[in-house]
């Protein structure tokens, strides 16, 4: 399940699902952040995607709303396009999502936020490395690859190298 909400509160609305016992997951990256001129550029974790909480649905659909009807934090449930489903995103693919998205992973190259969706490319499985086995979009951008992975509309790109990737 995928929630929204407005002027970066991601964080509230996280700590909101974790007081009522639910999993929630939110993108995060290091990045470096400078309050004046003159100081040092500490690294904090910061959304890679700002305004989006992945949450583990475990209850009926009624009961969920009910729970973030008590919410004082402005937020809606993502929905399919033209229809008044959630959108729900399958376990493996938040897995590999999750994976793709975890700081404290040792490898991760890059991972940048896209305001559109990027250039159609082959469809790729990764073969090597700790990333084996996700599928996704490989294409080239500038003399190099990237990885793309998309999830409800979401977009993780990830520099790596073709050999790594067999088409599907």
């Amino acid at each position: 399940m995928v929630i929204r909400t407005f002027n970066r509160h991601e964080m509230m609305i996280s700590e909101f699902l974790k007081k009522e016992g639910l999993t929630s997951f939110i993108p995060m990256q290091y990045v470096e952040k400078q309050n004046t001129s003159d100081q040092k550029p500490r690294r904090v974790l910061a959304p890679v995607i700002h305004n989006y909480v992945f949450v583990e649905l475990s209850m009926p659909m009624k009961q969920f709303s009910a729970l973030l009807a008590k919410c004082a934090t402005p937020l809606y449930i993502l929905k399919i396009k033209d229809t008044d489903q959630p959108v729900e995103i399958p376990n493996h693919e938040m897995l590999e999502f999750r994976m793709l998205c975890d700081p404290a992973f040792e490898k991760q190259t890059t991972i940048y936020q896209h305001e559109s969706e990027p250039e159609v490319g082959k469809e790729v499985e990764i073969i090597h490395g700790p990333f084996a086995g996700i599928h996704g979009r490989l294409y080239r951008k500038q003399k190099k690859y990237w990885f793309v992975k998309t999830i409800a509309g979401i977009s993780i790109e990830l520099r790596i190298t073709r050999w790594f990737c067999r088409p599907i």
